[in-house]
C-alpha cells in the first residue's frame, strides 16, 4: 500500500509540474514614467506676487490586493519661516512605494533628480509593485531655478497567478498649485521639455485571461479667482496643429510646442504582445512643450499642474492548469481515504 501512495503522489506532483512548468518565463510589465524639466514662466509685463503654494504628493502600490502608500505635503508663502515645507525651498519629495510582498524593492528617488526615474523592466523573479514621485525645484517658489518634476508608476507579475496595480501622483503648479496675483493685463509664456514613456506586455502565458496597461495624464490649469472668470486648461496631446487649450472669460491661449502625448493610455490582453509609447528606457530624450497665455486681467490667479501616472496588470490561472490542479487533489484525497480503511 505504501508503495501504491508513494507512486500516485509521485504521479500527481509530475503532472502539476507538467502542467504548470510553461509558466516559468511568462511575466505580465507594465510601466508609466514622465520627467519634466526646465519648465519657466515668463510674464509680462513683470513677476507676480505669490500669495501661497500647496505641495501635494502621493505613491501607492498595490499586489494581489494589498497595498502600500506613502505621501506629502506642505505650504505657505515663499519665504525661510513662512511655509512648513522642509527641506530646500521649492522642492519635496514622497518615499518610494513598494507593495506588500514585492520580490523588488524601489529605492527613494532612484536615477533622480537629474536624470528620469530608473526602470527596472521585466526582467528578475516574483511579482512586485511600486511608484515613486519627486518635485525637485518649483520656480515660482523658488525664483531662477526652473521646476522640475520626477514621476513613475511599474509593476511585474512573473509568475504565477494573481493582480498588480501602481499608481503615482503629483497634483495640483507642476505637482502643486501657486496662487499669485498681477496687478495688470499680463501675458504668460509657459515652457518645459519632457520625456514621457509607457510600455505594457504580455508574455509567454499560457490559455487564460491577462491584461496589461498604463496610463499618463498631465494637465495644466489656469483659473482666475477675482476680478474676472478668466480659465485655460491645456492637456497637451502631441498636436500643436489643433491647439489643445481651452480657454474661457476672455483669456486666450496658443500651443507654442507640444510634440508627444502626454494624456494617452496603452495596454494589451493579448499574449505574446506589447503595446507603447515614447518607450527608450532609462535614456532622458526629451521634447519641447510650451504655450502663450495672453489677457490675465488684474486679480488672484492659481496655475496648477496635475500628473497622474497608473499601471495595472491581471492574469487569471488558464482551464488546462485548473483541471490539473483538481485531478492532483482527487488524487491526494484518494490516498487519504485508503490510509483511513487499512
Amino acid at each position: 500500500m505504501k508503495i501504491k501512495q508513494s507512486s500516485l503522489a509521485a504521479a500527481v506532483t509530475a503532472t502539476l509540474a507538467l502542467g504548470l512548468s510553461g509558466q516559468a518565463n511568462a511575466y505580465l510589465y507594465a510601466v508609466s514614467n514622465l520627467s519634466i524639466n526646465n519648465l519657466n514662466l515668463v510674464f509680462s509685463p513683470g513677476q507676480p506676487a505669490v500669495n501661497r503654494f500647496d505641495f501635494t504628493l502621493t505613491n501607492t502600490a498595490v499586489l494581489n490586493g494589498v497595498g502600500a502608500i506613502s505621501s506629502a505635503t506642505c505650504g505657505g508663502t515663499p519665504g525661510p519661516g513662512n511655509n512648513n515645507c522642509t527641506g530646500a525651498l521649492g522642492s519635496m519629495d514622497a518615499a518610494a512605494t513598494n507593495a506588500p510582498g514585492s520580490t523588488l524593492l524601489r529605492t527613494n528617488n532612484a536615477g533622480g533628480p537629474l536624470n528620469e526615474f530608473t526602470m527596472y523592466g521585466p526582467g528578475g523573479v516574483g511579482n512586485w509593485s511600486n511608484s515613486d514621485s519627486q518635485i525637485v525645484t518649483a520656480e515660482l517658489v523658488n525664483l531662477g531655478s526652473p521646476t522640475i518634476t520626477r514621476n513613475i508608476a511599474e509593476a511585474l507579475l512573473n509568475v504565477g497567478t494573481g493582480t498588480a496595480s501602481s499608481s503615482s501622483q503629483i497634483q495640483s503648479v507642476t505637482g502643486f498649485t501657486i496662487d499669485f496675483t498681477v496687478s495688470t493685463v499680463t501675458d504668460l509664456a509657459l515652457s518645459f521639455t519632457a520625456d514621457p514613456e509607457l510600455f505594457a506586455a504580455i508574455v509567454g502565458q499560457p490559455p487564460g485571461s491577462y491584461s496589461a496597461s498604463a496610463n499618463l495624464n498631465a494637465s495644466f490649469t489656469l483659473s482666475q479667482q477675482t476680478g474676472g472668470n478668466g480659465f485655460v486648461n491645456w492637456n497637451p496631446q502631441g498636436t500643436a496643429l489643433l491647439n489643445d487649450c481651452a480657454v474661457a472669460g476672455g483669456t486666450t491661449c496658443v500651443e507654442t510646442a507640444d510634440s508627444q502625448d502626454l494624456n494617452i493610455n496603452v495596454g494589451t490582453t493579448t499574449n505574446n504582445t506589447s503595446d507603447s509609447y515614447s518607450y527608450d528606457p532609462n535614456a532622458l530624450n526629451q521634447s519641447a512643450f510650451g504655450i502663450t497665455v495672453g489677457n490675465l486681467t488684474p486679480g488672484r490667479w492659481t496655475l496648477t499642474l496635475n500628473e497622474v501616472k497608473s499601471v495595472a496588470l491581471s492574469t487569471v490561472p488558464e482551464p488546462g492548469a485548473l483541471a490539473l490542479l483538481g485531478i492532483g487533489l482527487a488524487g491526494i484525497s484518494m490516498v487519504a481515504r485508503r490510509r483511513k480503511s487499512v
